[in-house]
């Protein structure tokens, strides 16, 4: 099997290697010209909780030199999905599928309406990871990978990709309710990661800390109305619970928000907690405690983007587009 990974950083290079041990020679990374070219020279390292090796994997910049792959992971932050999609358009005609594995809402659509394909699976992942450095991978924690996809008809692509999964040693399981899978995440995400990022605490911290907690007790709060609005199923039936939980479970970590400040790049609030508070604002719904810290997450992130060109295009599927797509499943 071929296996492409677009956008290998932290997770997708866990990810492709994982799998590359599992079936060595199989794994192409297309990550940033630092990543590659250490990988080139030295190996990717993978170390932390999945034990610690070193793998000779491909490496490159792009995928325009690959000409056929069986299935492409895309792992890029949620905002630079349309442009992924974009770039292994050409393998996605040549018989690939896709699998989308990201924080956000919506992000499979934009990337299904982009490549004019359905064979399009969305995935979600409690590995944590961090790039320590170019060609150096920190597995921080370990935890549930959960594929669906929103056509039917992909049925056989998810029991082919969990197994593929399953068979590099990450706990993978198909859901057939994918996006309550991606809400129930959203949620934690909308409820752990602004705080951290905001005071560059680790999820234990952030749990460990009483008014924090009734923080994101709050955060959670808002962003249920929205998923009870959208009529929309999570897979927890007490999701304050379930994001404190995950919070105290993995107290360790540092959240990919915060990682993303840490090193002065643009964060995945737009598509976390910035999409919550659109689709709230047009179904009629308040979110004062979102809004406040989606503000914060900005102005922090204004520091260091202040000069950087950021387009509006192909951040977020319109609100209106999204509400409609996720009210037809």
């Amino acid at each position: 099997m071929n296996i492409v990974i677009m956008g290998a950083g932290a997770i997708g290079s866990l990810f492709g290697g994982m799998m590359e041990m599992a079936q060595p020679g199989a794994v192409t990374l297309i990550a940033r010209q630092p990543h590659v070219e250490v990988i080139k020279k030295n190996g990717l390292q993978i170390k932390g909780v999945v034990g610690e090796t070193v793998l000779d994997i491909n490496a490159e910049t792009s995928a325009n030199g690959i000409a056929e792959a069986d299935v492409v992971f895309i792992t890029t932050k949620a905002y630079d999905s349309v442009a992924a999609a974009r770039k292994i358009k050409h393998l996605i005609d040549n018989g690939a599928y896709v699998v989308v594995v990201q924080n956000g809402l919506g992000t499979e659509n934009q990337i299904a309406k982009v490549l004019g394909s359905r064979r399009v699976l969305r995935a979600t992942t409690c590995m944590g990871a961090i790039l320590e450095s170019p060609g150096v991978v920190n597995a921080t924690g370990e935890g549930i990978t959960e594929i669906g996809s929103h056509y039917p008809e992909n049925s056989e692509l998810i029991k082919m990709t969990v197994e593929l999964i399953n068979d590099a040693n990450i706990k993978t399981r198909g859901s057939e309710n994918i996006e309550g899978v991606v809400w129930t995440k959203t949620i934690v995400n909308c409820g752990i990661n602004p705080i951290g990022a905001i005071t560059d605490m680790k999820n234990g911290e952030v749990y460990s800390s009483a008014v924090l907690r009734e923080l994101v007790i709050k955060l959670v709060e808002e962003t249920v109305e929205v998923v009870k609005a959208l009529g929309i199923e999570l897979t927890t039936t007490d999701p304050i619970r379930y994001t404190l939980g995950t919070a105290k479970a993995t107290a360790n970590n540092t959240n990919s928000m915060l990682q993303d400040i840490k090193a002065r790049k643009r964060t995945e609030i737009e598509t976390i907690t910035g999409a919550v508070v659109k689709m709230a604002h047009k179904l009629g719904l308040e979110t004062p405690t979102s809004e406040a810290v989606y503000a914060l997450v900005k102005a922090i992130e204004a520091k260091y983007l202040e000069n950087e060109d950021v387009p509006d295009e192909d951040i977020t599927m319109a609100t209106d587009e999204l509400i409609k797509t996720l009210s037809t499943h």
